[in-house]
């Protein structure tokens, strides 16, 4: 997200203002040791809402009153600052427009600070719109809370590299040290690079929901049709015994679905149509549908018979192939044949017969070893058969059963014919049977169950085709592929070793790894790259291109574009720590360094500075000319008076933060 900052500073304990005052693109703050350079970034990070307070003990720290940094986020200003007297809270204040005399001691009024807490969600809200990053209800209702929510306190990973980790082989982003910091940036960056939104989670957990019903609704369904086909098991029987009386086939008026639907109007039904009047005494109903029965019965008996058959047969071989197993493991294949030669004691010859014979015979056991050892297979095939036939057998025996008892209940109504000799009578009674069954049923009218089913399919199927825009997996793999494309651009202006040219660096979202990958495939991480330069540059590379890629992104990323960039030189000259001079002097290095080598040293070594400062610098410019704007770098470091490649004057870069005669806090107050 286009972001600068336009201002920072101290305001100290008389109520003094000591500010640095900074524009987008590249500024260099330069000056000589303990000046506070290195304190910028704590404080920064201290009024993005750090919960610890790492401003570097000594001046500054005995004698700031307030922190304070002056941010313009897109078309708005803020100012956010902290108080040594009020640690737990923060102050946040919106403004219409920025002028450099705006802020004052008499600025940071009580009214607008708030609790740490709320101070960090306003300062987010700033520059995401997101309070619930959870996917699932269930896993958050388990958590007993709602998920970490992407803060500010992420986005810092991107935008801060001190002193201490700029060059470092071990580390790349800040606050990764903590495993639990590093798991939720990687997390929260498809947030971070606008590839989800709050819409994304609302419509995972709506998911979660309809799918939890559906599911639900299924399994309710599943049971209702186990009732409905016992109770159709139940009633089957009767009804087809009252039409069979009555001299009826086929046609049924009142069909079985409709009975097991609504019962009592059925009843009715059957009540107002069916009377004995309607019988047909010609018919032969009866006696072809017996006939039917019985032979779908023998049908099917036949059928179970063949089924047993088969299983008995697989039951054998599982336990012979178990048997042969067993005896095959105890025989041991031999290595080598001792074979005897039959020669003939007249002619002498030899016969070869025997030698052949024991080859083939070697060849033999060795085969049958081998299959007894890998048997398994065979044993897991056989097993897996005779599981299917068992349930073809249980489900035969159930239809087997379903028609032994129409063919049975048949019988019994002919009997009953037979001793009462009255059709009248064994015609009610049937009724009047499976009426009194009907009344036992409840209703199986599940057709709102079913409309039901249909429209959560629906309604997850219109989720789906919602969340189908939020493809973030695709989303990161693009950004990888524009962030590695950026590094090869960015890593070939810098002075990397020979061995690693030309550097091909390559990073990734999902792990946030990077390495170089050799010409032979061979991924070299950064901790095996040797060299503070090559570390240096690797880190340089990276950030510069994670910020190009966010600012090509727009206000689509969340991220802000500040890039702190805290003594980059170091790996050149280490011991600028005891620069303490009021004038930068080229010829001094040499000294401080205690180099015994020749001049031709600290000269290779300043022009690789003056080329990092040319990089940046030429990084900024492209990024004005593609964009509009350029991520802001703040660079805090020794180096002054620099030749730039592409005719920048370096004077223009510090812009009056030069602290050789003066430190951050200039003048000190009285007391001090």
């Amino acid at each position: 997200m286009k972001s600068y900052i336009n201002e920072m500073g101290v305001i100290d304990v008389s109520g003094k203002k000591h500010p640095v005052f900074l524009k987008p693109g590249l500024n260099v703050i330069t000056g000589k040791s303990s000046t506070g350079k290195s304190a910028l970034i704590e404080i920064f990070d201290y009024c993005f809402a750090s919960s610890e307070y790492t401003v570097p003990k000594g001046v500054i720290t005995e004698v700031a009153l307030i922190y304070y940094v002056c941010l313009s986020i897109e078309k708005r200003t803020v100012v956010l600052a902290r108080s040594t007297r009020s640690p737990a809270k923060g102050f946040f204040k919106e403004l219409e427009s920025y002028s450099k005399n705006l802020v004052s001691h008499d600025f940071f009024d009580s009214g607008h600070y708030i609790p740490i807490a709320a101070f960090k969600k306003h300062v987010t809200g700033l520059f995401l719109d997101l309070d619930d990053v959870d996917e699932s209800i269930n896993a958050k209702q388990m958590r007993g809370k709602k998920a970490s929510t992407p803060s500010i306190r992420s986005f810092v990973s991107f935008m801060l590299q001190h002193q201490n980790l700029v060059a470092n082989k071990h580390a790349l982003f800040y606050r990764f040290d903590e495993k639990e910091k590093r798991d939720q940036v990687i997390e929260h960056s498809k947030v971070f690079l606008g590839l989800v939104d709050q819409d994304y989670f609302l419509l995972s957990q709506e998911k979660e929901q309809v799918s939890t019903e559906l599911r639900r609704a299924l399994r309710e369904n599943d049971v209702s049709e186990r009732v409905k086909e016992a109770q159709k098991r139940k009633v089957e029987p009767m009804l087809t015994q009252l039409y069979l009386a009555m001299g009826v086939e086929n046609n049924f008026s009142i069909t079985l679905d409709e009975v097991l639907r609504h019962p009592n109007s059925a009843m009715d039904r059957i009540e107002q149509s069916i009377s004995f009047e309607d019988i047909n005494l010609q018919s032969n109903a009866i006696a072809n549908k017996f006939n039917e029965l019985n032979m779908d019965l023998a049908s099917k008996t036949s059928q179970l018979r063949s089924l047993q058959r088969k299983a008995n047969s697989i039951k054998k071989s599982i336990s012979d192939e178990k048997e042969l197993s067993e005896r095959m493991s105890e025989i041991s294949p031999q290595d080598s044949v001792d074979i005897a030669y039959s020669v003939c004691p007249f002619c002498h010859t030899s016969h070869e017969q025997l030698k052949e014979s024991a080859i083939n015979l070697k060849k033999a056991i060795d085969k049958i070893s081998n299959n007894a050892q890998h048997a398994s297979p065979l044993r897991a095939k056989l097993q897996s058969s005779l599981s299917e036939v068992k349930q073809s057998i249980s489900d035969l025996m159930v239809e087997i059963s379903k028609l032994q008892e129409q063919i049975q209940s048949l019988e019994d109504s002919e009997e009953e014919l037979a001793d009462r000799k009255s059709l009248q009578e064994n015609f009610l009674k049937t009724k009047y049977r499976l009426f009194v069954t009907l009344e036992t049923l409840g209703t199986t009218d599940d057709s709102s169950l079913e409309e039901k089913i249909t429209e959560l399919r629906g309604s997850l199927a219109d989720i789906d085709r919602k969340l189908a825009k939020y493809d973030y997996n695709q989303g990161m793999r693009k950004a990888n592929r524009a962030v590695n494309k950026h590094m090869r651009e960015i890593g070939r202006n810098f002075d990397f070793e020979d061995s690693y040219q030309p550097i091909n660096l390559k990073f990734s979202f999902e792990t946030f790894d990077l390495y170089h990958e050799a010409p032979d495939g061979d991924k070299i991480f950064l901790r095996s790259m040797g060299s503070g330069a090559n570390w240096l540059y690797s880190h340089l590379t990276l950030f510069l291109a994670l910020h190009k890629y966010f600012a090509s992104l727009g206000k689509k990323c969340s991220i802000p574009s500040i890039l702190f960039i805290d003594q980059p030189t170091q790996v050149y000259f280490p011991s600028f720590k005891r620069d303490t001079g009021e004038e930068f002097d080229r010829k001094s290095i040499e000294r401080m360094e205690a180099r015994i080598e020749s001049d031709d040293s600290a000269d290779e070594d300043i022009k690789s500075v003056e080329n990092l400062f040319s990089q940046l610098s030429i990084y900024c410019n492209s990024n004005m000319d593609e964009f509009g704007f350029s991520p802001q770098l703040i660079v805090t470091d020794h180096a002054d008076d620099l030749a730039l490649s592409n005719g920048v004057d370096f004077e223009s870069l510090v812009n009056n933060n030069r602290w050789r005669k003066r430190g951050l806090i200039h003048p000190l107050p009285n007391n001090l």
